[in-house]
C-alpha cells in the first residue's frame, strides 16, 4: 500500500504554470524568428531578381565616327 502512494507522489506536480509558460514563450519566439528570417530571405531574393531585370549596364548604341547617332527607328512608309 505504501508503494502505491510513493508512485503517485512521483507524478504529482505543482500547479505552478510559470515554467510551462516560459517554455511556450521560448518556442513561440523561436518560431517567429524562423518565420521572419525566411521572409527576409524571400525579400532579398526578390530584390536581387528585380535588380537583374532592370540592370542598366548594357553597352551603349554605337555611334558614327563623325559623332552622329545611328537612326534608331526604321520608317515603314517605303
Amino acid at each position: 500500500m505504501n508503494a502505491r502512494n510513493d508512485v503517485k507522489r512521483l507524478y504529482h506536480q505543482s500547479l505552478d504554470a510559470r515554467p510551462v509558460l516560459a517554455a511556450a514563450q521560448l518556442r513561440f519566439a523561436a518560431r517567429v524568428d524562423f518565420l521572419v528570417a525566411r521572409w527576409l530571405e524571400r525579400c532579398a531574393a526578390n530584390a536581387e531578381a528585380a535588380q537583374r531585370l532592370f540592370k542598366t549596364d548594357r553597352k551603349p548604341a554605337p555611334a558614327f565616327r563623325d559623332g552622329r547617332e545611328p537612326c534608331r527607328f526604321i520608317s515603314t512608309l517605303g
